[in-house]
């Protein structure tokens, strides 16, 4: 089995965190990775101003945000057809992983989760996962984001797309196997199911 590599080198990543340091810790651990461009926003109205302005290859997203929840903002960015990084994958972090916040997370199509306090390992290997083996993205009546359960893939790829519900017809639409805005997935055969 080849494995997909990524090269974090090439990589675009934004942080939106409200916590001074963490948004340091997160930016340091980046750089540490050796990403070259790391954009941080410290609040809701940064971030949508970041998401809208440029691409990225992922997001950093802290659960609780000035003005707006990690989620709720994540459900602006994947149901906006007009965002630019609709489908950009979502790494979100939290203090306190209990059952609601990851019921809340899986509904507003965040593609992972992990809790703090959060070591380089844990956030590299996430990283690398939701970038190597990137989830169909799905488009459908009420739900917009990653295909929640791999195993399902069949299932979950027939849903129908909002715009062809519109028009009455057919699969959804969803997201090529590896795409990467700037090429960072070089090994693009294989995906985890």
């Amino acid at each position: 089995m080849r494995r997909n590599v990524v090269d974090f080198s090439r990589l675009r990543i934004l942080v939106v965190e409200n916590h001074v340091l963490m948004r340091r810790l997160l930016h340091e651990m980046l750089v540490g990775f050796g990403v070259p461009e790391i954009r941080t926003a410290r609040d809701v109205m940064e971030a949508i101003e970041c998401v809208y302005e440029e691409p990225f290859d992922a997001v950093i997203l802290d659960y609780v945000l000035v003005g707006l929840n990690g989620p709720d903002f994540a459900q602006t960015v994947r149901y906006d057809e007009e965002c630019p990084n609709r489908e950009v994958p979502i790494l979100m972090i939290t203090g306190t992983p209990d059952h609601h916040k990851v019921a809340k997370v899986k509904e507003a199509g965040i593609n992972g989760m992990l809790a703090k306090p959060i070591t380089p390992r844990t956030l590299y290997n996430r990283l690398y996962a939701m970038l190597a083996y990137p989830r169909p993205f799905i488009i459908s009546a009420d739900y917009v984001g990653p295909m929640r359960d791999r195993r399902s893939h069949k299932v979950a790829a027939a849903a129908p797309s909002r715009t062809r519900l519109a028009r009455g017809a057919g699969a959804a639409s969803r997201r090529p196997a590896a795409r990467s805005r700037s090429g960072a997935i070089i090994d693009e055969d294989q995906i985890l199911m």
